[in-house]
C-alpha cells in the first residue's frame, strides 16, 4: 500500500475514535479564537433575545460579544461553533424529549 493510502486509513481510525469518544484518538480540535457571533446569530435568523434564551445566555452577554466588549470563552467559542457548522444537531439535542 502506498504511503498516501496509509495516511487515509490511519486518519479514518483516528476520526472513528474521536467520533466514539475513545480518549486515545491522536486528533487535535481547533477552536478558533474569534467567533462572529453576530453572522452566527444571523444565520440561524434569530434576534438577540430569542438567541439568546434559544442557547442559555443573556442578552446582554449576546450584545457584548457583538459589540466586541466581551469575547467568548474557550466552552462558549466550542459551542459557537458547533451552533453555526451544525445548528439542526443542535437543536435536536436542545429539543429531545428526556
Amino acid at each position: 500500500m502506498s504511503k498516501a493510502g496509509e495516511r487515509m486509513i490511519r486518519s479514518a481510525r483516528q476520526a472513528l475514535a474521536f467520533a466514539q469518544g475513545e480518549k486515545e484518538h491522536d486528533c487535535t480540535v481547533h477552536i478558533p479564537k474569534e467567533i462572529n457571533v453576530r453572522r452566527i446569530r444571523r444565520k440561524a435568523d434569530m434576534s438577540q433575545s430569542e438567541f439568546a434564551s434559544y442557547f442559555g445566555v443573556s442578552v446582554r452577554t449576546v450584545q457584548d460579544w457583538e459589540q466586541g466588549r466581551r469575547a467568548p470563552s474557550g466552552a462558549s467559542r466550542a459551542f459557537l461553533l458547533v451552533i453555526d457548522r451544525e445548528p439542526e444537531a443542535v437543536r435536536r439535542a436542545l429539543t429531545a424529549n428526556s
